[in-house]
């Protein structure tokens, strides 16, 4: 399960295009015209036979996903060289998603959130559309618990028993090795956690922090990673209810971890340190999930039903948010300074001061929000902190090729993690 080879992004495991909207069937790809080497590739990124969206099918899919992408990409400027060509990767997946569902007989997804559909057939009339808001928000909440008392419960996290099995196989062939067993852990956010917090325990005391997965296994040893991933396993015990919400999650994490490592491929950083920090960024999410399921879908509410980002809401009902539990959760573990300010830092407005860990998670939350891969009621972008996207040293070609390999390797991960259900 390589999704990286020699240090650089996995070519793309489809081909990839996407339909114009409008009565016109020309297929295009972000960038198209320049330096057409570069993309992932130019086939179909339907299976051969498949029926593509016709005529006036074309054309609802078409102004549904322009819909949805006016809607997701309103507060930020897409003439940006890099942001335009993000967002036409983004069109793509809407557009394959309106094709995928249209197959089903469905309606697409509403908003654009990946792994759902509607009920409804696609039809021609009109557009699903992105977001119905009411017209008042949910009642606030009366009691909520401190950051302090919540960070002092035992952190409700998930680790899905597929990676357990996987792992196991692994670590009992003989010719198993360290990079083997770190390709698994390293992509499922409670193991990295915990495979982390237990090398930088005091019972083990490493001279300096172990930053990375890899390292972990070799300073804990293969078997011992084997016993914690089991005893990890019971902690489903006490994960959030909603399984399409953990599912959602891990997606969000996994394409923000993914795009976070390419990024600092690309510029010279720490590939994996920078993934670690991208599948922890957003750890407060998953432990406000499983030890307050009904307060997170609270908020969830009001981020969507209010227009607000949904850390406003979060402080608004608490008084606390994510980023501040991750980085205290973060600090707490010992897992050093760059994936705890990564976790605390990500949704400020000013890179200045900022890590190039920091800065390459901050990117890669909004590449995933971009894509699809969002929190339930995050799924509004806000613009890019202030200067991040200035130290990105890319072309807009060669970021557009980065944004379809992350596409790529994001889903080939799900896919040899999950399997069948990762649909």
């Amino acid at each position: 399960m390589r999704f990286f080879r020699s240090g650089a992004p996995r070519a793309s495991a489809t081909n990839t295009t996407v339909s114009a909207s409008g009565s016109d069937a020309a297929t295009l790809s972000p960038g198209h015209g320049r330096d057409a080497d570069a993309r992932p590739g130019n086939g179909p990124a339907s299976p051969p036979g498949a029926p593509g969206p016709q005529g006036e099918s074309a054309s609802v899919h078409g102004a549904w996903a322009d819909d949805v992408l006016a809607r997701r990409f309103s507060r930020v400027d897409r003439a940006h060289p890099l942001l335009a060509e993000l967002a036409a990767w983004a069109r793509i997946r809407l557009l394959r998603d309106a094709e995928a569902a249209a197959r089903q007989g469905e309606s697409p997804p509403p908003g654009g959130m990946p792994g759902t559909t509607g009920a409804a057939r696609v039809g021609a009339s009109a557009v699903t559309p992105a977001v119905t808001r009411p017209s008042r928000p949910p009642a606030p909440l009366t009691e909520t618990p401190s950051l302090a008392a919540l960070l002092a419960r035992r952190p409700a996290l998930t680790t899905p028993p597929e990676v357990v099995q996987r792992l196991s196989a692994v670590v009992s062939s003989e010719d198993a090795t360290p990079d083997d067993v770190a390709e698994i852990i390293q992509h499922d956010t409670y193991l990295t956690a915990a495979v982390l917090r237990i090398a930088n325990s005091p019972l083990h005391a490493p001279l300096v922090p172990v930053e990375s997965v890899r390292r972990a296994v070799m300073l804990l040893g293969m078997r011992q990673i084997l016993s914690l991933v089991a005893a990890a396993s019971l902690m489903r015990l006490m994960s959030p209810r909603d399984a399409a919400a953990r599912r959602t999650f891990w997606r969000h994490a996994a394409c923000s971890a993914t795009a976070a490592r390419a990024l600092a491929l690309a510029c010279g950083g720490d590939p994996g340190r920078a993934f670690v920090a991208g599948m922890l960024h957003d750890i407060g999410h998953l432990l406000l999930m499983g030890n307050l399921p009904d307060i997170a879908a609270h908020i969830s509410r009001r981020a969507l039903e209010g227009g607000v980002p949904i850390q406003a809401a979060e402080r608004e009902l608490l008084g606390y948010d994510h980023c501040d539990i991750g980085r205290r959760l973060l600090d707490h573990w010992r897992l050093g300074d760059a994936v705890a300010e990564a976790a605390g830092l990500h949704h400020e407005p000013d890179s200045a001061g900022w890590s190039d860990i920091t800065v390459h998670v901050h990117l890669g939350d909004f590449m995933a929000v971009a894509l699809g891969h969002h929190m339930p009621g995050d799924e509004l972008l806000r613009p890019p902190a202030l200067g991040a996207l200035d130290r990105l040293p890319l072309t807009p070609a060669a970021f557009s090729s980065l944004v379809g390999h992350v596409l790529a390797d994001t889903e080939a991960m799900e896919q040899a993690l999950f399997g069948d259900e990762a649909s």
